[in-house]
C-alpha cells in the first residue's frame, strides 16, 4: 500500500471445544494471519486486492500449526480453530472466514453479514483451519467500497447477533453498540472501553441466551451522531474495541 494510507487489520479465532490445545491453535492462527496480512500490505498496490491471496495465508497457518503439533507430539486436530479476518483500507476491504462466527459490515441504513456461519450436517458442527479440506471451506471476498463500520464475532454471539430465518444481521443488537462506539471520545480510556464490553458479554441477559465462548470486535470510522446513544434494556451495553471472553477464543 502507498505510504500514509491507513489500513485496519482485524482477526479472530475460536478454538474447537473438543481440542485440548485449541487456545494455542487460535492464538497462533491469529498471529500468523496478522503477520501474513502485514507482509502482503507492504508489497501490494491498490489493484492487487485479489481474494486468492488468502489461500496462501491459510497454507502458512496450516504448516505452522502442523509443525507446532509435531513438536508437541500431538495430532494437529488438537489445535483446531475457526478463523475470521478483515483488512480494511479507505476505499476497499478483503474479508475471509473458515468455520462459524460472522463478519458484519455497515450497509446503507443497516448491517449485513459478509458470509453466513459455516455449519455441517449436525448441530454445532463446523469447519476448522486444521481440517484436511480447509482450503475448500475458505471463503474470501473483496469489497470495492468504503466500510464505515465492521464487527467480527464468534459463534457464541450468533443467537443474539444474527437472524437465522432471513440470514441477516439482527440490527437491534448492532445499532446501539455502534452508536455508543461512535459517541465514545477518541481520547477515552481504552481499559474502560474493554471493561464495558466484558461486563456486557458476561451479563445475565447475554448468558441466558448463550453459554458458548464469546468474542466480539467492533470498529467504526463514522462520526458520532447528534442524538444520544440508544442503550439496550438493562443499560449494560457499552462501546467496545475487542475482547476474548473465555479460554478458547483469540482476538488480535
Amino acid at each position: 500500500m502507498p505510504d500514509g494510507v491507513p489500513v485496519l487489520i482485524l482477526v479472530a479465532a475460536d478454538g474447537a471445544g473438543s481440542a485440548i490445545r485449541s487456545r494455542e491453535g487460535a492464538e497462533r492462527a491469529c498471529q500468523i494471519l496478522l503477520a501474513e496480512c502485514a507482509n502482503w500490505l507492504a508489497q501490494v498496490n491498490n489493484d492487487g486486492w485479489q481474494p486468492t491471496v488468502a489461500l496462501s495465508w491459510l497454507h502458512h497457518i496450516q504448516a505452522s500449526l502442523a509443525q507446532h503439533a509435531a513438536d508437541a507430539g500431538l495430532p494437529v486436530r488438537e489445535f483446531a480453530c475457526t478463523l475470521l479476518g478483515a483488512i480494511i483500507a479507505p476505499d476497499q476491504a478483503l474479508l475471509l472466514q473458515i468455520g462459524d462466527g460472522a463478519i458484519i459490515v455497515e450497509s446503507g441504513d443497516g448491517y449485513r453479514p459478509i458470509f453466513w456461519p459455516q455449519g455441517g450436517e449436525y448441530p454445532n458442527e463446523t469447519w476448522f483451519v486444521t481440517d484436511v479440506n480447509a482450503a475448500t471451506r475458505l471463503e474470501c471476498t473483496t469489497l470495492t467500497e468504503s466500510v464505515g463500520e465492521i464487527a467480527l464475532l464468534t459463534d457464541g454471539l450468533q443467537p443474539l447477533a444474527l437472524h437465522y430465518q432471513s440470514h441477516q444481521a439482527h440490527e437491534p443488537f448492532f445499532r446501539p453498540m455502534f452508536q455508543s462506539l461512535r459517541d465514545y471520545p477518541e481520547d477515552g480510556c481504552l481499559a474502560a472501553l474493554t471493561q464495558a464490553l466484558e461486563q456486557f458479554l458476561d451479563s445475565p441477559a447475554v448468558n441466558q441466551r448463550t453459554h458458548d465462548d464469546k468474542t466480539l470486535i467492533l470498529a467504526s470510522r463514522l462520526a458520532a451522531p447528534e442524538t444520544a446513544p440508544a442503550i439496550p434494556a438493562g443499560g449494560e451495553l457499552a462501546p467496545a474495541t475487542g475482547l476474548r471472553e473465555d479460554n478458547g477464543d483469540e482476538v488480535l
